[in-house]
């Protein structure tokens, strides 16, 4: 049982020797909310501005299931 992490660019300095092919696999995140895991990987929740799961818009009180994708971003604007 797994959940699978993938950063954007900008919260990857979050994660060290972060793999852009595998994401981050996270044996024990099933049953956790997407807050959690931002948490247990230190990534400042402030930092984290999009969720997607299973390339699906979501939020970070979702609790991950087992093969879940979960997509962390942040987003920065600009004009």
């Amino acid at each position: 049982m797994s959940v699978t992490i993938k950063l954007s660019p900008l919260l990857r300095k979050y994660a060290p020797d972060y793999d852009h092919d595998k994401g981050i696999v996270l044996a024990d995140g099933p049953g956790k909310k997407v807050s959690r895991l931002i948490q247990e990987m230190d990534i400042p929740k402030e930092r984290v501005t999009s969720v997607l799961v299973n390339h699906m818009p979501s939020r970070t009180g979702y609790v991950a299931k087992d093969g879940d994708l979960v997509m962390l971003a942040m987003i920065i604007g600009g004009g």
